[in-house]
């Protein structure tokens, strides 16, 4: 089902796309919310995004506050990628700022407490490289996700990250044989050129909208095609990075590596 879908508009307006994944320089992302701004106005085709910086909300209240202000086509969610203590949640709809360093459980209760919308991002991501700033790319995993099946509104099944295509499939069939969550796609943009790689369809064009269906299992992941340049960027914007932790990581040991393992006694 995820599949380039660029023709979704032509049908009588009746469906909405929205990336709820995007990282501005306000965490590890290259692009101002200017700039995140511009290229969505210019560039997509998205009626909704979400701006989810890693442990911050500054950046998405800023511009929700531009969009609100200026002429925009779109709207935009206020959230935050949580850093807990077992893996990444992407928070929608916040208010406030969730700290970090917690037990997934406590960040789902929080996001919930605000009446926002909790998301399993990457779930089945395990980046066990360091890096010296603590970010990394760390999805909560099977046990966990099992544990706290009753906390997540949602499933991330299509990250546009390139290299995920295996932990997307994962994700997919836990999600579709155990969990049976609303299902989303997204970026998980840290140049712009990221923005709408991967979205989630949904019936209407508001965030009003985007909030009911993902409340009642109205949505559909897809992703769309990087193209060449695109992802030259892309690589031109990580391998530093990459160069960057494989370094700190051999000076400071490699992380824990998840277990898959689940015991149903």
């Amino acid at each position: 089902m995820e599949k380039n879908t660029s023709s979704i508009k032509k049908i009588g307006n009746k469906f909405g796309k929205a990336d709820l994944h995007i990282h501005s320089n306000y965490s590890d992302g290259r692009p101002t919310i200017e700039e995140i701004l511009d290229y969505v106005e210019k560039n997509t085709d998205l009626d909704v995004i979400a701006i989810t910086d890693h442990d911050e909300i500054e950046g998405a209240l800023k511009a929700e506050e531009l969009v609100e202000k200026g002429n925009y086509r779109f709207e935009v969610i206020v959230g935050e990628e949580v850093s807990s203590n077992e893996g990444h949640i992407v928070g929608l709809f916040l208010k406030k700022k969730i700290e970090h360093h917690q037990p997934a459980h406590e960040v789902l209760k929080q996001i919930k407490e605000q009446g926002g919308i909790s998301i399993a991002a990457h779930p089945f991501e395990n980046m066990r490289f360091m890096d010296s700033n603590g970010l990394t790319m760390d999805g909560i995993g099977l046990v966990n996700l099992i544990k706290e099946k009753n906390g997540f509104d949602a499933i991330e099944i299509v990250n546009a990250t390139p290299t995920l295509g295996e932990e997307n499939t994962r994700a997919k069939f836990v999600n579709r044989t155990l969990l049976f969550k609303t299902e989303t796609g997204s970026s998980d943009a840290h140049i712009v050129e990221a923005i709408g790689k991967g979205y989630t369809i949904f019936e209407g064009n508001t965030k009003a909208g985007l909030r009911n269906a993902l409340m009642h299992h109205q949505t559909q992941a897809m992703r769309a095609k990087w193209n060449f340049r695109a992802l030259f960027k892309y690589a031109f914007f990580f391998i530093p990075i990459g160069i960057r932790m494989t370094f700190f990581t051999l000076l400071h040991g490699r992380g824990e590596k998840k277990p898959q393992i689940v015991n149903f006694e």
